[in-house]
C-alpha cells in the first residue's frame, strides 16, 4: 500500500512538471529570455499588492537535460508591472532555484511555482533512499520594497514510509529571521558549533516554535549536541547516544550554551 502511494505521488508530481514545461509563454515576457538561456518555468499574478499583473520567470541553460552537473544556474527573474503598462525586470537570482542534477537519484528536484498573495511559493522535492521535500514562500514588504522568506517547510522520510504521514518541519518568519530574496541560497553553509544542555530536560521539536508542541524526547543536563542552523529562539541539532544513535530535531536556544 505505502509503495502504492509513493508512486502515484511520483505520477502526480511528474504530470505537474510536464504541464508547466508546456505552457504558452506570454510574448512579453520572451524579450527576458537571456541569451543562451530558455524558460523553465513561469507564473503571472500580483506580486506587489498593487493590483496589476505581475511575472516569474525561471530560465534554463540550453541542453541543460544533458548536462548533469550541479554548477548549471537557473536565473530567477522577477518582473513587475509599471504604471505605462510594461513589465520590467526588478529582481534577480541565481541561487534560489536548484540545479537539475541536485535532486540525487530522484532527478530533477524542481517541482513548481504558485502565486501567492503579495508574493509566491517555489518547491523542490528529491533524495534518494532518504527523500526530502522544501516549499519556500516569499512575500513582499511595501516599506522595504522588497520581498522576504515567510514561510519555509520542509519534509524528510525513508521512501518506505508513505509521505502523507509524516508532519513537516514549519518554520514561519518569526523565527527565520530577515532574509531577502536577493540573499537567499537554497544550498546555505552552516557551521557546526557544539552545544551542552543547561536544564534539567531539553526537549526536541518538529517545528521550531515559540508555545509549540514539543516531541516525548529530550536531551539531559550536561548532554553535548551538534548545533547547525540557528534561529530567533531555536537551534537546529543531532545528537549521538552511547549506542551512535543519531536524533535530530530543534531545541530552544534557551535551553543551550554554546561549548568553548
Amino acid at each position: 500500500m505505502k509503495k502504492h502511494i509513493l508512486f502515484i505521488l511520483a505520477m502526480l508530481i511528474a504530470s505537474s512538471f510536464t504541464n508547466a514545461q508546456d505552457k504558452k509563454i506570454p510574448a512579453e515576457l520572451k524579450p527576458f529570455i537571456l541569451k543562451g538561456y530558455n524558460v523553465l518555468d513561469f507564473a503571472e499574478g500580483d506580486l506587489n499588492g498593487d493590483n496589476k499583473k505581475d511575472a516569474v520567470l525561471i530560465l534554463k541553460i540550453n541542453g541543460e537535460d544533458s548536462i548533469n552537473t550541479d554548477d548549471l544556474v537557473r536565473p530567477f527573474l522577477l518582473l513587475i508591472r509599471q504604471v505605462n503598462g510594461k513589465l520590467l525586470l526588478i529582481k534577480r537570482t541565481d541561487s534560489l532555484v536548484m540545479c537539475r542534477a541536485c535532486g540525487g537519484v530522484w532527478g530533477d528536484p524542481y517541482e513548481g511555482l504558485e502565486m501567492k498573495k503579495n508574493g509566491f511559493m517555489i518547491s523542490f522535492y528529491g533524495g534518494s533512499s532518504w527523500r526530502w521535500g522544501y516549499d519556500f514562500t516569499f512575500s513582499y514588504n511595501a516599506t522595504s520594497k522588497d520581498w522576504f522568506l515567510t514561510r519555509e517547510k520542509q519534509i524528510s522520510y525513508h521512501n518506505t514510509e508513505a509521505e502523507l504521514d509524516l508532519n513537516p518541519c514549519i518554520i514561519e518568519k518569526d523565527e527565520l529571521g530577515i532574509i531577502p530574496l536577493s540573499k537567499f541560497n537554497y544550498n546555505p553553509s552552516y557551521p557546526e558549533t557544539e552545544f551542552k544542555v543547561n536544564v534539567d530536560k531539553a526537549f526536541f521539536y518538529d517545528s521550531p516554535k515559540i508555545g509549540g508542541k514539543h516531541r516525548k524526547g529530550y536531551l539531559l543536563k550536561g548532554d553535548v549536541a551538534t548545533g547547525t542552523r540557528i534561529l530567533k529562539n531555536f537551534i537546529q541539532v543531532s545528537f549521538k547516544d552511547s549506542n551512535d544513535n543519531y536524533t535530530y530535531g530543534y531545541i530552544l536556544k534557551s535551553a543551550l550554551v554554546q561549548v568553548n
